[in-house]
């Protein structure tokens, strides 16, 4: 029998005070269903103004949440934080729903918020429910007591199994027992009576919890025999019935009455399938897609929603235990080539902090391109495996280059998430790593993060404020702004510090040289989608600058990898095109001479192309994994 599909709860938060009571609901269902949880914040940003103005308020919402779970762990096991960015607070809602492929959404019930306007967001989403809704009004009376049993009216239609599915997921949760309720109304035909009471009855063998108490009684005033029976009871689960499908209302208007005046907690459920979809009347949900926006309004919402602060990730006991919970292991690769003055600190700090203090990194492994300056004996003496790039997977030849050092570290590292940070970096810090890892433990809809920071530039022992990054600014960004405008959010696209999902990095080809960051980002935009990219705030980062005849070279390299894709794209091969060798200029006094040299990045096929990879690559995660909790255990 296969099993049944998992669960994805969505919880906005549209008031903090009841975001625990609503985090008691979902609980209760993801423990009757096992999958993943959200809570939800959406920051409305008025029309006219660039969504991307949201990005200060999303990352303050975005602590506030994590805060929220962080203290509510009673309930918030298994829930995780998502922040929208949008012009209307129903839109930003509904949106999520899709993104994240919700199929129940909690609410609070509008009657117990103050804040204006929530009414009619409510409102908004009953009258056409993007998924199951469930309405959570609290007892006002209590503050999170345990509940004593349980009250289910049952009338039929999609609505009742699914109040009959939050209820038993309540009794099983809590240990509540429930009471399934049915009023006929008087002098029924025997017919229809029969028919009513043997469509109660099955609807009453889906539940699954045994402490069930069956009630039926007779009356013409429906919502007074709900009302005396729900005296009785600590909760009651009531599912809508309104006039017509589309209406925002959530019962009748008889039953109206009832709701606002039943005792303790009442949750109201709306079952998506009550809102019929034929050919000859749809009204198409929302779908977010390209070709209704402009483009700029695309990459604005990416940057509000997708942009972090590595200070939202300090909090490392935190990380470790979304990590352990989520049954994930952490792999760094540190690329190395003459870095002896810096790989030190950076080890050190690696090694001790993130992997001995506080046990987010599994691993650290030092990959080194044939560095003659004892860089690699540094890194040895500090406890740290090195391997050197040209000796992993020989058979496969070796070419000289950074992205050549990542690729080849890909058949080493044996973490679930991947990172890499640059060596040459000599005001290191360990947010450099756990700024990257924190986006992808904390949203699932995240597959690779790329660090960004300000750049000063250093010329002898003078320090500018700024000047640095000028391959990014006078090569990449105006590349990306021109062919690929959709990755033009990215403050540092070539930034070496980055992290990825295995899953996502064994399935992108890699270019051997400088053009690897630009080649991930795009083969990630056009396999996976912008919205699995995120950046984070780094801060401040001060490293060895390179001389223009350098940056020359990799400016070079950048361009042939971005006209490559985009021949790729549009399937001609403009590099046939182009000249792969570049003339450059040396100075030598007053004395000028040209040099030709051959610049072109190799492309290595992505991982699961590679039968050896595969073949090991199960085995020695698994039996990594299991070494890692027996020592855990231990």
């Amino acid at each position: 029998m296969p099993s049944p599909e998992r669960r994805r709860v969505l919880i906005p938060v549209l008031t903090t005070r009841r975001a625990a009571d609503l985090l008691r609901v979902g609980s209760a269902l993801l423990r009757q269903r096992p999958g993943k949880g959200s809570l939800l914040g959406v920051v409305e940003v008025p029309h006219g103004q660039p969504i991307s103005r949201g990005v200060t308020v999303a990352r303050r919402y975005r602590s506030l949440l994590n805060r929220m779970t962080a203290l509510g762990q009673r309930y918030a096991a298994g829930f995780g934080v998502e922040v929208r960015v949008a012009h209307n607070l129903a839109q930003g809602i509904r949106e999520a729903v899709y993104e994240v492929g919700a199929d129940v959404l909690v609410l609070e019930w509008p009657g117990l918020t103050v804040r204006p306007g929530v009414g009619t967001v409510i409102a908004n989403l009953v009258s056409d429910p993007p998924a199951d809704l469930v309405l959570v009004r609290p007892d006002p009376e209590s503050d999170g007591a345990e509940l004593e049993s349980i009250l289910v009216p049952v009338r039929g239609g999609p609505s009742a199994r699914l109040a009959l599915q939050v209820a038993d997921a309540f009794a099983e949760a809590e240990g509540a027992p429930i009471s399934v309720m049915h009023v006929y109304r008087p002098n029924l035909p025997p017919e229809r009576r029969r028919r009513e009471s043997n469509h109660f009855q099955e609807l009453k063998a889906e539940l699954r919890y045994p402490a069930l108490t069956v009630v039926e009684v007779d009356s013409s005033q429906p919502g007074a025999a709900i009302l005396a029976e729900a005296q009785k009871h600590s909760l009651t689960v009531l599912g809508a019935q309104a006039e017509s499908a589309r209406s925002p209302l959530l019962v009748s208007t008889a039953l109206a009455r009832t709701v606002r005046n039943l005792p303790g907690t009442v949750v109201v459920v709306k079952s998506a399938g009550l809102v019929a979809r034929t050919e000859a009347n749809v009204e198409t949900a929302y779908l977010p897609s390209i070709s209704e926006k402009q483009l700029s309004g695309r990459v604005d919402r990416w940057f509000a929603e997708n942009t972090f602060h590595s200070r939202e990730f300090r909090e490392l006991d935190r990380l470790v235990e979304i990590k352990r919970r989520q049954g994930l292991t952490i792999s760094l690769g540190l690329p190395t080539l003459n870095e002896r003055s810096t790989i030190g600190k950076i080890v050190h700090l690696c090694k001790q902090y993130l992997s001995d203090q506080h046990q987010l990194l599994d691993e650290v492994v030092v990959i080194d391109s044939g560095s003659t300056d004892g860089t690699v004996e540094v890194a040895r003496s500090l406890g740290v495996e090195v391997h050197q790039h040209a000796s992993i997977r020989p058979e496969y030849g070796s070419f000289i280059g950074k992205g050549e050092g990542l690729w080849k570290s890909l058949h080493l590292l044996r973490g679930d998430i991947v990172v890499w940070c640059d060596t040459d970096i000599s005001n290191f810090h360990p947010r450099f790593v756990y700024g990257t890892i924190g986006p992808l433990l904390t949203d699932s809809r995240i597959g690779f993060v790329k660090g960004f920071y300000k750049r000063p530039l250093k010329f002898g022992t003078e320090l500018l404020t700024a000047g640095g990054g000028r391959v990014t600014e006078l090569t990449a960004r105006p590349v990306i702004n021109l062919f690929y405008p959709e990755l033009s959010g990215l403050l540092q696209p070539l930034s070496g510090e980055y992290a990825g999902r295995r899953e996502l990095l064994e399935q992108l080809p890699f270019f051997t040289g400088y053009g690897v960051e630009m080649g991930m980002l795009i083969d990630i935009l056009e396999s996976f989608g912008l919205n699995r990219i995120a950046q984070v705030d780094l801060g401040s980062r001060i490293h060895r600058n390179q001389e223009l005849f350098d940056l020359s070279k990799m400016a070079f390299a950048i361009m042939q990898v971005a006209l490559k894709r985009l021949g790729d794209r549009h399937r001609m091969h403009l590099l046939e095109e182009v000249n792969r060798s570049m003339k450059l200029i040396h100075y030598d006094n007053d004395r000028f001479f040209l040099e030709l040299r051959d610049i072109q990045d190799q492309e290595r096929p992505a991982l699961t192309q590679v039968p050896e990879y595969l073949a090991r690559r199960h085995e020695l995660m698994s039996a990594w994994r299991n070494r890692l909790l027996a020592a855990a255990k231990s």
